[in-house]
């Protein structure tokens, strides 16, 4: 029988507990490799900003609202960052001839 360390064992615990399941199935749900998350670019991040706060401009309004906030920031940052996604200049693609192939393994 292998002991494990406190620290493991505490997590194995609390995993369980949050989620409801016996400890020999948070020990095989941590064990599992993790999914390879495919980083956005810059663009995609504001796109993806924009799609958020506009399906969520609602909730937002009234969040503002109750916390005495100026509800007119969520309108004014969502047209901001339309503005920003109709002027995003195209993209060239990378030019080899002037920079090179890129920095050696």
């Amino acid at each position: 029988m292998v002991r494990l360390p406190r620290d493991v064992v505490r997590a194995l615990r609390r995993r369980a507990t949050t989620a409801d399941i016996t400890i020999a199935e948070a020990a095989r749900q941590l064990m599992q490799p993790t999914e390879a998350e495919h980083p956005l670019g810059l663009l995609e991040h504001v796109a993806w900003l924009h799609a958020r706060l506009v399906r969520r401009r609602d909730d937002l309004l009234s969040v503002f609202k109750d916390g005495d906030a100026d509800p007119k920031a969520v309108d004014a940052a969502i047209d901001a960052l339309a503005v920003l996604l109709q002027e995003w200049p195209e993209e060239p693609g990378y030019d080899f001839t002037v920079h090179g192939m890129g920095q050696p393994q």
